[in-house]
């Protein structure tokens, strides 16, 4: 009995491994936000975890969407589910980023409940979102976009983030720069 077959198929499964996983290529992995160690990064990072989501999701409050969000609407509208899909990992992208940014800023006690409750609200927006892939995939007994956000505390979510963020109040020596994403313009 020959191992030489064996040997060579072993080799070969070897080498395309190595040169798999040395092409170069960006991990998907998102890089750590550091945390907020003063109460100014803190509301920089809460500042730019609310213009991530206006960007993934556009402005809830107004019912206005972003251009992320609108491609995927116009997409599932179109039953285009590959065009879906982009619009949903793009818009999973900026709300996964939103997290990151909201953790780090939670690690400051004082905004940790408002950070909290962004992470809940962008988590409900990721089933939202999900929710209208499968739409487009016309998956069977797929749950409803909003029944998704409901489901997944959006609602309660929206509202403890914006109760957190207006009763947070600046800290001795902070300062009083205000946060263009709470405007609406991320």
């Amino acid at each position: 009995m020959h191992h030489r077959p064996l040997r060579a198929i072993a080799v070969a499964c070897i080498a395309l491994a190595v040169a798999a996983c040395a092409t170069g290529a960006p991990s998907s992995a998102p890089t750590p936000t550091p945390a907020a160690a003063t109460y100014d990064e803190a509301q920089d990072a809460i500042c730019s975890a609310f213009g991530a989501m206006l960007r993934a999701v556009g402005n809830p409050d107004t019912a206005s969407p972003s251009v992320l969000s609108k491609a995927l609407d116009d997409a599932v509208a179109a039953g285009d589910v590959p065009a879906a899909e982009r619009a949903a990992a793009s818009m999973t992208a900026e709300l996964e980023t939103a997290r990151q940014l909201a953790a780090a800023a939670g690690r400051h006690e004082p905004v940790r409940p408002t950070a909290a409750a962004m992470d809940k609200l962008f988590v409900a927006f990721e089933a939202h979102t999900a929710a209208k892939v499968a739409a487009a995939r016309k998956t069977p007994g797929a749950i409803e976009p909003q029944a998704a956000l409901e489901q997944a505390g959006g609602l309660e979510a929206w509202t403890a983030t914006l109760q957190g963020i207006q009763s947070m109040t600046a800290q001795a020596g902070a300062s009083a720069t205000p946060c263009k994403a709470f405007s609406g313009t991320p």
